[in-house]
């Protein structure tokens, strides 16, 4: 039976339920309004069941996602082969290729790749990474508080100093070339998980993400012009004991044409004990994770996954699940 929520211009999320296969399934957070009972409600829901949400009225400008795609044309067309930050197609995809640029000195990460990359010295990339990753990083942090905010009341309050304060941020630019093949559609990255707190995801309007429901169903996640992608990740799974879900997405090349996406990962530091509070684990309840550094889970899964990102499995239950390892 179809359901469909309406709420008024006052509220921040509308969910509108009427096609199971629909990417219309996934709520969207409206940033420019004030935060409702009702609406964190929502959120919840959505970040527990799906594990992603749609958010407008972010502040990123698509005349910066514009110039970045641009910059972007040319960057890929060049030779990687010595930079680390360079993700080669031939490990994830045989489409698939990205450059990192990490934080907290974003510019200095993305100048160090520009100045192999471009025969002349240029600070436009540098600059315009500085911007956007700086952007994402505010974002990033006003996602993660809400989504706190939407597991009970005082979490956000409690423990974001004390728990997510340290929080580190990256960018993946990432570009899928044009399948040459007969097929409809073939895969660009393999069902995987984000080994993330929180990922910001724009991509550009030949779409092609998938998210897999509860049942198993693949949801394709159209793209819409001002509206970015935020999927739960592995960490804050963990953290919040399975309160909020890690999703299982995939890419999907249907054109044949060149795909554009940046993904930005909001992560715990590298030396982060992650263990769920005995307030977000619940009176009576237990917990389903053991204590784990978040750098030992991430060696864990590059050892494991041998870079392709295919492997869906190896998740953080699978490396610090209690039920996993009776």
């Amino acid at each position: 039976m179809a359901l469909r929520y309406c709420y008024a211009s006052s509220h921040i999320l509308g969910i509108i339920m009427s096609n199971p296969k629909s990417y219309d399934d996934i709520p969207i957070l409206d940033l420019s309004q004030p935060l409702q009972p009702s609406s964190l409600f929502s959120l919840y829901k959505a970040s527990k069941e799906w594990g992603i949400f749609h958010i407008i009225n972010h502040g990123i400008s698509k005349d910066l996602c514009n110039q970045i795609q641009s910059l972007s044309t040319h960057l890929f067309s060049l030779p990687f082969s010595s930079l680390k930050s360079y993700t080669p197609h031939f490990i994830a995809s045989p489409f698939f290729e990205s450059l990192r640029v990490n934080g907290p000195n974003f510019y200095t990460s993305a100048n160090s790749s520009a100045e192999i990359l471009f025969d002349q010295k240029d600070s436009k990339f540098s600059v315009i990474m500085k911007e956007y990753c700086s952007k994402m990083e505010d974002l990033s942090k006003r996602i993660l508080k809400i989504v706190l905010m939407s597991i009970g009341e005082g979490i956000e309050k409690k423990f974001y100093d004390s728990e997510f304060k340290k929080c580190q941020g990256y960018l993946r630019i990432n570009n899928y070339s044009a399948p040459d093949v007969t097929e409809d559609q073939v895969e660009g990255l393999g069902m995987h998980t984000d080994m993330s707190c929180i990922t910001i995801l724009y991509q550009d309007e030949k779409g092609g993400l998938q998210v897999r429901s509860n049942e198993g169903e693949w949801i394709g996640i159209s793209p819409s012009e001002g509206t970015l992608v935020v999927n739960i990740g592995d960490m804050l799974q963990a953290w919040s004991n399975d309160k909020l879900r890690s999703s299982e997405h995939r890419v999907l090349l249907k054109h044949h044409l060149n795909r554009f996406s940046l993904a930005f990962f909001w992560c715990f530091e590298n030396d982060k004990v992650i263990l769920a509070p005995d307030e977000v684990v619940g009176e009576g309840n237990k917990r389903k994770y053991k204590p784990f550094v978040c750098l030992e889970y991430l060696k864990f899964r590059e050892n494991n996954e041998k870079g392709r990102f295919d492997k869906v499995g190896f998740t953080v239950r699978d490396f610090a699940g209690i039920e996993a390892q009776l």
